[in-house]
């Protein structure tokens, strides 16, 4: 069934190749239009050398005329090749309209992406039928997909009475919606602060076993329940004990008690039954698969494809780099590439992350943004950035389970912190006193 397929000619529209060539021939203006096509683009090959050729003028300041390129086309012994000047004065006759240049080039573009699409796929289809290494040719067949530039990702620039107006209709509708803008977090004190709405990167940064994990299903649980639909990517732990744990939390029962034979009351099972059928009609979506970043990419994106509002991401330090790069180099090149998902998906992105050293060799264990130094160009990325400390984690005279969740960064308002919370370490939750 694959070499038919492959036999068969690929798709293209010879026509608008030629309503393309022909409108700039009419009129040069027309090569704003269409800054987005390459000569490769263009199926034919003698549309591929008229277009280059062209291309080549206009870098030159060069008028683009019959004369012109045909001059160019003889020069560069070409000429013949593409079927002579009477080709040339038969495309130039070709465009119906000249105005519709935009609208050719975005049909010729759309056609050499899906052509590009099925070159790619059948050099997988190829490597496939000799495939050693299964998981290494999934992954390079899907970073190969992921390269391929789509037409949405040209440019576009917006006026400012567009910016405005939208800017305006969003704060109009803001003020209309009693339930406010963005989502709150379940922290009184600095959901004052913050505005979670939109293209945000939020990082959940903290030392091992301070509880990134459990802020991030507290949060993630607290925005379900108000029906906010939330995508985990839970790198780091397996959906089984992603379920054990929310379970645990909504329960009140510790998760250690569920496998261990006759640990169980029957209030106790009673409870764990009532908080299954509670949990399973939140809209949390988990996937819980070993990441490289091409992978977190293709993964947020299909939670948004299902309606998520807002992705947790746990953590970083488990999302896999590139062969002989640095620890510094893979953290800070895969939180820049989310940073650039958040923006693409325009929708907020908890980001979990770890912090360096320097907080235990201190005497002072508070945690603070410089922290995030030598981890990654983390800071420079983030819109928000929280900071979890438990005094007595480091300090056996103090209550373990009082917890700062520190609003660090901001970058559209005030920094605070959240005193009133409590860490439950046997529930793996946090809660608000």
């Amino acid at each position: 069934m694959i070499e038919p397929l492959l036999d068969r000619t690929p798709p293209h529209d010879m026509d608008a190749e030629q309503a393309i060539l022909s409108a700039l021939f009419i009129n040069n203006a027309g090569f704003e239009y269409v800054d987005d096509l390459n000569p490769d683009d263009f199926y034919k090959g003698a549309h591929k050398k008229i277009f280059r050729v062209m291309l080549s003028l206009t870098k030159k300041k060069e008028p683009v005329d019959l004369v012109t390129v045909a001059h160019e086309l003889k020069a560069l012994d070409e000429l013949e090749s593409i079927g002579g000047a009477a080709y040339l004065a038969a495309i130039s006759d070709s465009a119906p309209v000249a105005l519709n240049v935009r609208k050719y080039a975005n049909v010729v573009k759309n056609h050499a992406v899906t052509r590009q699409m099925i070159t790619t796929a059948s050099e997988i289809i190829e490597r496939g039928l000799t495939v050693k290494d299964v998981e290494q040719y999934i992954n390079e067949s899907q970073s190969k997909i992921l390269q391929i530039q789509t037409t949405s990702s040209k440019d576009q620039i917006f006026d400012m009475e567009t910016l405005m107006h939208d800017a305006l209709d969003r704060i109009e509708s803001a003020s209309r919606d009693q339930s406010g803008t963005g989502y709150t977090l379940g922290m009184p004190l600095l959901d004052n602060f913050i505005q979670v709405i939109g293209s945000k990167l939020i990082l959940i940064a903290a030392r091992p076993g301070m509880g990134k994990t459990a802020l991030a299903l507290s949060i993630a649980r607290y925005l379900a329940n108000r029906g906010i639909k939330v995508g985990f990517l839970s790198i780091e732990m397996d959906k089984e004990s992603l379920a054990d744990r929310l379970l645990s939390i909504e329960s009140d029962v510790n998760s250690l008690c569920f496998y261990a034979k006759e640990s169980l009351s029957k209030e106790s099972m009673g409870a764990i039954k009532m908080s299954a059928e509670n949990l399973s009609v939140l809209p949390i979506y988990v996937d819980d698969a070993d990441c490289k970043i091409q992978d977190v990419e293709r993964k947020c994106r299909k939670f948004k494809k299902m309606g998520c509002q807002v992705i947790f991401i746990d953590q970083l330090s488990k999302i896999r780099g590139q062969i002989n790069q640095s620890k510094f180099e893979t953290y800070t090149d895969n939180c820049s590439n989310i940073a650039l998902l958040k923006k693409e998906l325009r929708l907020p992105i908890f980001l979990l992350c770890q912090l360096n050293r320097n907080v235990e060799q201190r005497q002072d264990k508070k945690p603070e943004l410089s922290d995030l130094k030598q981890t990654g160009m983390l800071e420079e990325d983030a819109d928000m950035v929280f900071l979890i400390y438990r005094p007595g984690y480091y300090d056996e005279t103090k209550d373990p389970s009082r917890t700062d969740i520190i609003l660090a960064k901001n970058r559209q308002g005030a920094l605070g912190v959240e005193q009133r919370v409590l860490f439950k370490q046997k529930r793996g939750m946090f809660e608000l006193i």
